[in-house]
């Protein structure tokens, strides 16, 4: 019997030690392992050396920045006397050790002072074109340059008299911006050719190429720079063809598709003609800021589209019209600031 009880015992303790040796194996397994993860999760991030970024420009140095692993965050100021893009100041400073991914504080300059364009209908080429180099803002001269200068032929206006500008008189502007001319040639020509209108705004084309007897037709693209935006950037024919009245010219107009509505903005207009409407002569007549004016002309058939692109000066009433009746009228509205 008491044999019995020791062959228990032995057991039991037995089977206790391997229960303790399989716990503390697998405990020990456990602490291994939490602490592998713990060196790994808790292992110090790579550190870079902050970069020397002022008076830099902002978009020279961003790929850089990215690349050496910190991240910009970026707050604007506004100045007049400063390049726009300019950075002002930075945080951390220059030379500071900072963990890989931290934050890279930039106050960087925003240039947006605007200018109002003056009016240079009636002046001369040569002085209207110092005007624009002699132009001031507060303290500060600035100037304007040209963009393209087209002319055109007149009986009644002498050579070299501005007869209309883009931008024109009184619209704000930023000091980026180019100012095309249509510059009068003088009188008639005998054997007329198709005008380089490439580069000139459609507001002041359009006027003139209709003159020439042309029925211009647009295809708009979209552009990424509203700077851009009503500026014809290919034609066909190519400038220096020879014309006839009811001759086809195809303008490449540029166009900036807008969120917002300035007061000053180039349109576009995009009409389908209803299957009800008779064939014939189909315009589209302006009203807004500006005088009245037709800015679509072309002979078109139920079911077509009437595209095309005009600049706008606040509140515009676009009147479509079929062979001289108004079928329908639309309107776009300038926003508040």
């Amino acid at each position: 019997m008491k044999e019995k009880k020791e062959n228990v015992k032995y057991t039991y303790f037995k089977t206790v030690g391997r229960i303790a040796l399989i716990f503390f194996l697998g405990f020990s397994v456990f602490l291994v392992i939490s602490t592998i993860m713990l060196i790994f999760l808790t292992k110090p991030s790579k550190e870079v050396r902050v970069p020397d970024v002022e008076g830099k420009r902002f978009v020279d140095v961003y790929n850089s920045l990215m690349r050496q692993g910190v991240r910009p965050y970026v707050r604007f100021q506004d100045v007049y006397d400063i390049e726009d893009g300019m950075i002002l100041h930075q945080f951390p400073e220059k030379g500071r050790i900072v963990p890989e991914h931290s934050t890279f504080k930039l106050l960087v300059s925003r240039n947006r002072y605007i200018l109002e364009m003056p009016n240079l209908v009636g002046s001369d080429l040569p002085k209207a074109i110092n005007r624009l180099k002699s132009l001031h803002y507060l303290d500060k001269k600035v100037a304007l340059s040209t963009g393209v200068v087209s002319y055109v032929q007149s009986g009644k206006i002498p050579e070299n008299i501005i007869i209309a500008q883009d931008p024109k008189g009184g619209e704000k502007i930023t000091p980026s911006k180019k100012v095309n001319l249509l510059v009068s040639s003088g009188s008639q020509d005998k054997n007329p050719t198709i005008p380089n209108v490439t580069g000139q705004s459609i507001e002041l084309c359009f006027d003139l190429l209709q003159a020439k007897g042309l029925v211009v037709t647009q295809e708009v693209v979209l552009t990424d720079d509203i700077q851009k935006s009503g500026t014809v950037v290919s034609q066909n024919p190519a400038a220096g063809s020879p014309i006839k009245r009811g001759d086809p010219i195809s303008l490449q107009v540029q166009w900036y598709s807008l969120t917002e509505h300035p007061y000053y903005a180039y349109e576009k207009i995009e009409y389908k003609i209803p299957s009800d409407e008779p064939e014939g002569l189909y315009e589209a007549y302006i009203e807004d800021g500006s005088p009245k004016r037709i800015r679509f002309s072309r002979r078109m058939r139920p079911g077509q589209n009437m595209v095309f692109v005009f600049h706008r000066t606040g509140n515009a009433r676009i009147n479509i019209v079929c062979n001289k009746d108004s079928i329908d009228v639309m309107n776009v509205d300038a926003e508040d600031y």
